[in-house]
């Protein structure tokens, strides 16, 4: 069976470990100290604090995904969502849950892949798109911490910027979650810049109302062992420079370096050494299947948007007015650069980060070097 995941948050024996990371999750969760994590998309965010939380003696926790939410009454279903199936951990059976829930109108159906029930919510009669109304969502969750100690996660937290009133909504956020001392928050965002203007702008609500998290890519002395072992548990080998060249090609991002060694373990066999020249048939099968969707976004770009795309993926984005980078690109004005880029970006290509602007998929980029555009 294949042994590498991508896509799912991972905890247990298939987390890699990172004792530095999990400590001060744990540390924030014992003091009550709300949490904003940022890092690159895939890095892991979620598998750290969810496997902290797994291995927190006392804490329970919600988790909502704020990603695709497109108004307040969608926010406030998903919380409410993951709410019930909360008390549903907590022992709760699904006929107390709708008899004591029942202002929710909640229906219950199976996961077809898990099992497990999961639930729906009708919340419009109580939100009516009021950004006010998602006060009376959270005090739900200030009565249940009250209970016991509760951790409510807010993953792609950034999305929350483009919904509706997103000002307003945040303002009354911070105002019900700032009164909220049995209940800590973690925030987590991977775009960097976004994530930055909702914590650290002087102007905006949740200014410095939360500890500051990097997640960083694995250190390799230690995530190259973890791999070597994976490949080891199906009898292959790999050599260190295969495994370097795994590691170049993901960008050292923890989910894409899985998804590449997937992809190779896939067409390897028991007894074979993983080698150098291995891994572009890894890239290439990575590129087929997702050269449709790649295409895709390629046709919904102007042909100046893609210049810049390629520029990017040629000599990366540390100086994208440069001379070096205008002749790579094709492009004569530095302001079309720039303009190109904000666009880019917030098609969610690109992100802004410390080394420049940098992609999301390190494998949308080596897909972008094989095409003739």
């Amino acid at each position: 069976m294949n042994p590498f995941h991508h896509g799912v948050a991972i905890t247990g024996q298939e987390f890699c470990p990172r004792p530095e990371l999990v400590s001060t999750l744990r540390g924030h969760i014992d003091s009550n100290q709300n949490c904003v994590s940022r890092g690159a998309r895939r890095i892991g965010k979620t598998s750290a604090v969810l496997e902290t939380l797994r291995t927190h003696k006392k804490a329970k926790y919600i988790y909502v995904n704020c990603w695709g939410k497109l108004d307040v009454d969608s926010l406030a279903s998903a919380i409410y969502e993951a709410f019930l199936i909360h008390q549903q951990r907590q022992g709760l059976s699904i006929e107390k849950i709708i008899r004591g829930f029942a202002h929710l109108r909640p229906k219950v159906a199976l996961d077809p892949y898990s099992g497990e029930p999961t639930f729906t919510v009708d919340t419009r009669a109580d939100t009516a798109q009021d950004p006010r109304s998602i006060e009376r969502v959270l005090d739900t969750l200030a009565h249940e911490g009250k209970k016991c100690p509760l951790v409510v996660v807010l993953d792609e937290f950034q999305a929350l910027l483009k919904l509706p009133q997103a000002e307003a909504l945040m303002a009354t956020m911070r105002g019900a979650i700032q009164l909220q001392s049995h209940v800590t928050y973690f925030y987590l965002g991977s775009t960097r810049n976004l994530m930055d203007q909702i914590f650290n702008s002087p102007d905006r609500p949740f200014y410095k109302s939360a500890a500051s998290v990097n997640v960083a890519p694995i250190e390799r002395s230690v995530y190259i062992p973890y791999i070597k072992d994976k490949f080891a548990t199906g009898k292959r080998g790999a050599s260190s420079v295969a495994l370097a060249a795994i590691f170049d090609a993901a960008c050292d991002i923890t989910g894409d370096v899985q998804q590449l060694c997937s992809e190779i373990w896939n067409f390897t066999t028991q007894g074979e050494t993983i080698e150098a020249e291995t891994v572009p048939h890894g890239l290439e099968r990575i590129h087929r299947a997702e050269h449709e969707s790649n295409s895709r976004i390629i046709e919904l770009l102007t042909p100046g948007q893609v210049r810049v795309l390629v520029g990017l993926a040629r000599v990366g984005g540390a100086s994208p007015t440069s001379k070096e980078f205008l002749r790579a690109a094709g492009v004569a004005q530095p302001s079309s650069v720039t303009r190109a880029i904000n666009r880019l970006s917030d098609r969610g290509l690109i992100y802004d980060s410390p080394e420049g602007y940098r992609f999301f998929s390190p494998f949308f980029r080596t897909w972008l070097l094989t095409q003739e555009l």
